[in-house]
């Protein structure tokens, strides 16, 4: 693949990309949209300040009451969480287009061998059920077919000539009118997904600790029910998997 620099509007459109990343008073380690995301963690996507303890505990001690017991457990689970529901990561417009031709050769049956992966953390199974609900999404929206939108532009890169110019602005046009739109729903999907699994694990954490530290819980309850970690109304598509479904079917059609 031809490495090219990145045009002005697709940084733009990776800006868009960029979810909210947990910030390091909350996180063990921090969370990122890929290598073309913003530095800076805007302001609304920053977790709510009732996840962080005011007098945290000494790195080296264990949390001694139940409310820093249910702020400690609560962070591990956003931490996780959002480290293992993270968007699609790709350095230029030809790395996307790859997982995109390989992801519906995969789902429409066409691809031999193992299921190419472009999310390790995820099971192959949710895998390939995010990737194929952001398409359907994609395809509702813009009508477009996404094998004619790629076959195009592939045949495109592949007429590029050895020693040619390492930058292609009219291809980035192209690839921007075809695929804009779905950069913007896969965020919105995974961070679906990545909602949903700590609105999961936390219901029993809260109901553990509901007898013991009520306001607490209420507080950390209200967090999650507003951007952005709150839940959509959404509905899954047929096909799909919620998060922690166990299913021994791959994401194979």
């Amino acid at each position: 693949m031809v490495a090219t620099a990145i045009p002005e509007w697709a940084g733009r459109a990776l800006r868009l990309s960029c979810p909210g990343v947990v910030a390091a008073c909350l996180l063990a380690i921090a969370t990122s949209c890929g290598q073309r995301a913003d530095s800076k963690t805007p302001a609304a996507s920053r977790p709510s300040a009732s996840f962080v303890s005011k007098k945290p505990a000494p790195a080296s001690a264990e949390p001694k009451t139940p409310d820093e017991n249910l702020t400690a457990e609560l962070s591990k689970i956003v931490n996780d969480s959002s480290f293992k529901y993270k968007p699609l990561e790709y350095r230029y417009d030809e790395g996307l287009l790859t997982i995109l031709d390989r992801a519906e050769a995969q789902l429409a049956g066409k691809s031999k061998g193992p299921a190419p992966r472009a999310m390790p953390n995820l099971s192959e199974q949710e895998e390939y059920d995010h990737l194929r609900e952001t398409i359907r999404r994609w395809h509702a929206k813009t009508g477009k077919d996404l094998r004619a939108e790629v076959d195009r532009l592939k045949a495109e890169v592949a007429a590029r000539k050895p020693g040619g110019p390492a930058f292609h602005p009219e291809f980035h046009r192209r690839f921007a009118a075809a695929f804009d739109d779905l950069i913007p729903i896969e965020v919105e999907e995974i961070r679906e997904r990545r909602n949903r699994a700590i609105h999961e694990q936390a219901r029993p954490l809260f109901d553990t600790y509901r007898s013991t530290s009520p306001g607490l819980v209420k507080q950390h309850e209200a967090s999650l029910d507003a951007p952005p970690y709150n839940l959509t109304a959404t509905p899954l598509a047929a096909g799909s998997s919620p998060p922690g479904s166990a299913s021994a079917a791959t994401g194979r059609q």
